[in-house]
């Protein structure tokens, strides 16, 4: 078994989905969402490229996905409208294994962009743009230097390979 391609959740929306089967995922970002902002909040005042590139690594297909998306749009809104800071790009990667199904984020879009514009009655909203990345996240993803805030939410125990050994590892 080649484990990059054929490890994923199932697809759809049946009852055993990940879609269907994902509140343990859900309730760690809400309870993360204070530190995201924080961050993203000193990104925008320490960032100097008109783009901030976003990846959410083994982000799955679940409504999780659009859901971290969301916080980073609304702290970099909040950022624009409180300190009229300049206006920023948002580029989202959504990363995951190829096997996985992108299929149910990507329908999930024009009823995610409608819902940020009704959210932000009037305020700025920062242009942005979701992309799929479909590979291991073991493997460059994308340039050197090109990526601003990486986001990894419970993908650590999916891991497609086995680490090597470390000096730290071999001492333990």
């Amino acid at each position: 078994m080649k484990m990059e391609h054929d490890l994923h959740m199932t697809i759809g929306e049946e009852e055993t989905s990940y879609f269907k089967n994902s509140r343990l995922q859900e309730k760690a970002l809400v309870e993360t969402k204070p530190v995201l902002q924080k961050i993203v909040m000193e990104m925008c005042v320490a960032l100097l490229h008109p783009t901030m590139t976003i990846v959410d690594l083994g982000c799955s297909s679940s409504d999780n996905t659009l859901f971290f998306v969301s916080n980073v749009i609304k702290a970099v809104s909040y950022h624009l409208e409180k300190f009229s800071g300049h206006p920023t790009e948002l580029q989202f990667f959504l990363n995951d294994l190829p096997g996985n199904d992108f299929n149910h984020v990507f329908q999930s879009l024009q009823r995610f962009k409608n819902s940020i514009d009704v959210d932000h009655k009037g305020g700025p909203i920062p242009a942005f743009y979701i992309a799929g990345l479909p590979s291991s996240y073991y493997r460059r993803l994308l340039p050197h230097g090109s990526v601003h805030l990486f986001h990894s939410s419970y993908c650590l125990q999916w891991r497609s390979r086995v680490l090597a050994p470390t000096r730290h590892s071999l001492l333990a």
